[in-house]
């Protein structure tokens, strides 16, 4: 046999030697399976894969308002009308009244006064008003001839349907006495507080038929170291001296000349 033959029958032992030996397996153990099963995070749609734990978001309770009912009928009391806070009536006085066939007046002095009244005089209707122009006077009327009693009840309200009362009491009028006879002039009266009991009349000289023509006054006032106020006033008509009024008698001590008293 030739070298070339010799080689070739070489090689076919060779490859059929290699050809006849079973092939390596690549085993893998059953702990290397599960240390890869643990390394290799489960895929989403496995169902095998456990869960991701999540955060869930704290609960805070909430004050949830109650609904608003509607058409809710709610109870409304109307105001009452309260009494005008007024204290000048416990310090009011008549200076003058006057009674006529149909009406009476009546002069107040009200400290303080700048509203009207309304009320009554023993049981008759009584309607008050300021006079703009005099600070503190109210001057009332009554239909009716109320002469006849000194003392009369009186009754002020602060409105016209006589719900509200001020004042209620009673006041000396000196309608128990006849008035001087009226004259075309009328009289004239000092801003000031006096009574009857100030007041000098002149006798009327005989044939005078013009008393209280022309009637003029000379007034004094004077205000004392007490605080006091007196006037002392002679009024003179076409007859003569005519009537005077005068509280300064029995006053003593420093005095200075004011304006009128009220």
């Amino acid at each position: 046999m030739s070298r070339r033959s010799l080689k070739f029958v070489l090689l076919v032992i060779i490859l059929f030697m290699s050809a006849c030996q079973p092939q390596p397996t690549a085993e893998i153990s059953q702990v290397e399976v599960e240390e890869e099963e643990q390394t290799q995070p489960p895929e989403a749609d496995s169902p095998t894969a456990f869960p991701t734990e999540t955060e869930k978001p704290v609960e805070t309770s909430t004050n949830t308002p109650n609904p608003t009912p509607t058409n809710t009928l709610i109870a409304t009391i109307a105001p009452t009308m309260l009494p005008t806070q007024f204290m000048g009536f416990d310090l009011a006085r008549v200076f003058k009244a006057l009674a006529y066939k149909d009406e009476t007046i009546f002069y107040f002095i009200v400290p303080g006064v700048a509203a009207s009244y309304y009320g009554t005089v023993d049981g008759v209707e009584l309607a008050c008003e300021t006079e703009p122009e005099q600070e503190n006077l109210l001057v009332c009327r009554a239909e009716e001839d109320l002469f006849g009693t000194d003392w009369k009840s009186f009754e002020f309200f602060a409105d016209e349907g006589k719900t509200v009362l001020v004042y209620e009491g009673d006041f000396s009028t000196t309608l128990d006495k006849l008035p001087p006879t009226p004259t075309p002039a009328g009289f004239i009266w000092p801003r000031a507080d006096f009574t009857a009991n100030d007041i000098t009349w002149a006798a009327t000289p005989p044939g005078c038929t013009t008393r209280g023509v022309g009637l003029n006054c000379e007034t004094e006032y004077r205000e004392y170291s007490d605080g006091s106020c007196v006037v002392g006033m002679s009024c003179f008509d076409s007859c003569g001296y005519y009537y005077s009024v005068n509280t300064i008698d029995g006053k003593t001590g420093p005095w200075v000349g004011r304006g009128p008293c009220w």
